[in-house]
């Protein structure tokens, strides 16, 4: 009767799960909010927006309300639990299924089941059901009969004779062995409740577990490895107390077996499981039975299974840590303040080939190009390229000097300086490095073929570095982010996952950054929180044939662009009245006209002409056009602008942001019948220039005019240097050497700091390793 109810329960969960009715004991805002210590309302908010297909950018700025102003990177952790959340759904349904069919999901497996938060869990359930895997203990203990009489033990009936259980062609040729399997059947069962799941989950968190690692014993890659990892060869941490940095280098390690890792439960773990296990068999009256069933339980199934959820639980914070670590630096990166209204003389460093410079005129158009040799066996420079770099300078009147970081940048660097001393660069000419990750990647890609069809991949790369100190945005967003990774252990992290963060880090750059719709080019636009390849061409190609955009509900006409992109993406499209019209008056001279914001418009070419039928549209002109402010809140905007007397007119004007800013959110909350939070949002987007870019605030390049040399570095030295790199452990600066300085976290001296920040160092060590700084202060 027992084995006909099991099956019976079984089709009918088959049945609910094919009709996708299984529902868990958990609901995903509640596990969100409780592991990340969120609002539960905000997080059902957020997971509601996201599954109706809204954009983190667009969450993040316009939908403020549900989400309690919550950060933009506790929206991208919800995103990414809400998906492994919902994979964890879809496993549980489909091993519910296929348990069922099998004839063995009892009522315990199934409350197990139910109650998995995590795959790795769900795992461990699973395993002995899989198909092709070997039947678990207790499942052949079942299989001789040994299940009824199990249950009738763990209900406390003492009626029972084991001896009449013995099969002796069957393995249970004893009472011992009869007894063996009871006791198997009953530790599977323990290891399968809801409360030995939780109290797993609990205690695999406890800080006071510990890491142990040593040398491994394998022969393999040992001699090849062992200066690399000597420093885990003897090595114990708290699962509190050990770092991502650490966890990704062990990790590591044992792949190449270099090392031998384990996992060491804290008495207090063990204790509390134990326990939990005794009330699970709390009605055994056999004592002989119960003590031996709570240890086969714990040492056979349930430590092991604990250990396993440490080493899961450390790798995916370490690999989250690490992703984090690559994304706020890309951010940093690509955030970089840009440097306007200069021409720019950019080298790509090189010694045998030569170094190749680019010239580049402030709006980004390439005035000339060519190879030019700086590093020489013999001393000295070659007269032609002296006079060729001399002449360049005369020409053009170049204002900066940029050098890319890679092979031969100090050389270069040393050059350099010794020209702007010999004054064949003029003196008040000084040189940045700039980093030139990507550059030789995006130089033979076909976006730069297209861009530049008839120049040489090396010289694009040298155009490439020109063009990144004047506006860093407009020309990393050319690469694919994964060659801007800055960070470490990228080839430990899953390579699907990084990519995507890396590319939600590009969309969130480019629409925080904003684009003139009318002049950007489609390369940007596809990284527009909304918007793809597809739509973005379709936006140029709508833009050559009828014109300019006179405002932002003319982008509904476009192919593609439906309702929900619409929304997604307009609120990050500006449309520059005043700037549109100068731009097409503007056709006698050359170079291009740099927008307020992302976007570059070609001086030589005209915007196409307006059809008649568009030209009566030109008196529909909208002033919020040219903010962050969304078309959607355009009618509680304008009620604003009349309540206050402001003219629409006026926006971006000094006069018009002094009013803004002197406006109290509390008063401005009151008169709209809005929320506080909405008010002081759209405040924010009525008190800046037009030509504001936020980018503004963030670190810019620094300048020099000569070279810092090692030996002039000494212990106590104060020196300026560039985040150039950001870790778990420290940062690394460029003060100018060969190498990058470190700042180890125990010199921070209490600063947050993020790549591309200029800093004050002071030199603490110095050894053939490297040189070890101290963090003065935030420049």
């Amino acid at each position: 009767l027992q084995r006909i109810q099991i099956l019976f329960e079984s089709y009918v969960v088959s049945r609910m799960a094919v009709n996708d009715t299984i529902k868990p004991y958990w609901t995903c805002s509640n596990v969100i909010a409780t592991e990340l210590n969120l609002n539960e309302r905000h997080v059902r908010n957020v997971e509601q927006l996201l599954r109706d297909d809204h954009t983190i950018p667009f969450i993040a700025r316009y939908r403020k309300d549900n989400t309690g102003n919550m950060e933009v990177k506790s929206l991208y952790n919800i995103k990414e639990r809400l998906a492994s959340l919902d994979n964890v759904k879809k496993k549980i349904a489909k091993s519910i299924l296929d348990i069922g069919a099998l004839g063995q999901l009892t009522p315990d497996l199934k409350h197990g089941l139910l109650s998995c938060t995590t795959l790795s869990t769900l795992d461990c359930l699973t395993a002995a059901y899989k198909p092709g895997s070997k039947k678990s203990r207790a499942q052949k203990a079942k299989d001789l009969g040994l299940e009824d009489v199990t249950l009738k033990i763990l209900k406390g009936d003492r009626n029972y004779n084991l001896a009449a259980f013995i099969k002796k062609q069957d393995g249970l040729k004893s009472v011992s062995d009869v007894l063996a399997g009871i006791i198997d059947i009953i530790a599977e069962k323990i290891k399968n409740s809801k409360e030995t799941l939780e109290i797993c989950e609990k205690y695999s968190t406890n800080p006071g577990n510990l890491i142990e690692c040593s040398q491994s014993k394998s022969k393999a890659n040992v001699s090849d490895q062992k200066e690399k990892f000597d420093q885990f060869f003897d090595f114990k941490r708290s699962v509190g107390s050990i770092k991502p940095f650490q966890v990704m280098a062990i990790n590591r390690g044992e792949t190449l077996k270099a090392l031998s890792v384990k996992v060491v439960l804290s008495d207090r773990t063990q204790q509390h499981v134990r326990y939990q296990c005794g009330i699970i068999v709390s009605n055994v009256t056999d004592a002989n039975i119960k003590v031996k069933a709570i240890e086969e339980a714990c040492s056979r199934l349930i430590f092991p299974l604990i250990c396993r959820k440490v080493r899961s639980m450390l790798s995916d914070k370490a690999v989250k840590s690490s992703t984090e670590v690559f994304a706020e630096n890309l951010t940093n990166l690509l955030l970089l303040k840009p440097v306007k209204n200069v021409k720019v003389f950019s080298i790509d460093p090189g010694f045998s080939h030569g170094c190749k410079i680019a010239i580049v005129d402030a709006f980004g158009s390439v005035l000339k190009t060519d190879t030019i040799y700086l590093q020489s066996t013999k001393p000295g420079f070659r007269p032609s390229d002296v006079q060729k770099i001399k002449s360049y300078f005369l020409t053009f009147k170049c204002d900066v000097l940029a050098i890319g970081n890679g092979t031969g940048c100090r050389e270069t660097e040393k050059a350099v300086s010794d020209l702007i001393q010999m004054n064949v660069i003029p003196n008040h000419v000084k040189y940045t490095i700039v980093d030139e990750r990507g550059a030789s990647t995006y130089s033979v890609t076909p976006l730069a073929e297209a861009e530049f069809p008839d120049m040489d991949s090396n010289l694009r790369s040298a155009v490439s570095i020109g063009r990144r100190l004047q506006d860093p945005l407009s020309e990393y967003v050319k690469i694919e982010p994964q060659h801007l990774g800055v960070g470490q252990y990228q080839h430990d992290i899953p390579p699907k996952k990084l990519a995507e963060r890396l590319n939600d880090v590009v969309v969130e750059c480019v629409s925080f950054t904003g684009v003139d719709v009318n002049s950007c080019q489609e390369y940007v636009l596809e990284r527009i929180a909304g918007l793809n390849k597809a739509r973005a061409k379709a936006i140029v190609e709508f833009r050559k044939k009828h014109g300019k955009f006179n405002n932002r509900e003319e982008i509904r006409k476009v192919k593609g662009v439906g309702p929900k992109s619409y929304e997604q993406a307009v609120g990050f499209l500006r449309i520059y009245h005043g700037f549109s019209e100068a731009v097409e008056q503007s056709s006698d001279s050359d170079g291009d006209y740099d927008t307020p914001l992302l976007g570059r418009v070609s001086r030589k070419r005209k915007l196409a002409k307006q059809p008649t039928s568009r030209k009566k549209q030109f008196n529909k002109i909208c002033y919020l056009d040219q903010t962050s402010v969304h078309p959607e809140s355009y009618d509680i905007a304008s009620k604003l602008l009349k309540e206050f007397n402001l003219c629409p007119s006026d926006i971006g004007k000094c006069e018009f942001i002094n009013r803004v800013r002197s406006l109290n959110p509390n008063d401005v909350m009151h008169t709209l019948s809005c929320s506080k939070i909405f008010a002081e949002g759209l405040l924010e987007s009525l008190s800046h220039p037009i030509d504001y870019d936020f980018r503004s605030s963030f670190s810019g390049p620094i300048f020099k005019d000569s070279v810092t040399s090692m030996s002039s570095v000494t212990i106590g030295s104060e020196l300026l240097g560039r985040i150039s790199n950001v870790t778990h452990f420290g940062a690394f600066v460029d003060i100018g050497l060969d190498k990058d300085g470190l700042i180890h976290v125990s010199k921070m001296m209490g600063f947050d700091v993020r790549l591309g920040q200029q800093v004050k160092v002071v030199v603490c060590k110095k050894d053939h390793k490297g040189i070890g700084l101290k963090l003065i202060s935030i420049i």
